[in-house]
């Protein structure tokens, strides 16, 4: 939202992602643009790392479901789980 650009916001958003090591996916309701961006970076062959709060982890599609993903509970799960899945992630 604060950065300016030119393009429209989904080329905005692929030209991120391919410059991008790894893309974070928070699947929390389920919006279609994160599905979207996901299947995007992973068919780009980058890391995605996906996380879901945990009161809304039923609702996961079955597509990626069987992905490992962070559930979380509040801001401070999140930061403390994301942390180290990153810093996994980076090693790779």
């Amino acid at each position: 939202d604060e950065k300016e650009y030119n393009n429209q916001i989904t080329s905005e958003i692929r030209k991120e992602i391919k410059e991008s090591r790894f893309v974070v996916a928070d699947l929390t309701q389920q919006r279609g643009g994160v599905y979207y961006e996901a299947g995007y970076a992973a068919g780009m062959g980058k890391d995605v790392i996906f996380c879901c709060d945990k009161a809304d982890s039923q609702n996961v599609h079955f597509d990626v479901a069987q992905i490992n993903t962070i559930h979380w509970k509040d801001a401070k799960d999140l930061y403390s789980k994301l942390k180290e899945r990153i810093r996994e992630t980076m090693k790779e």
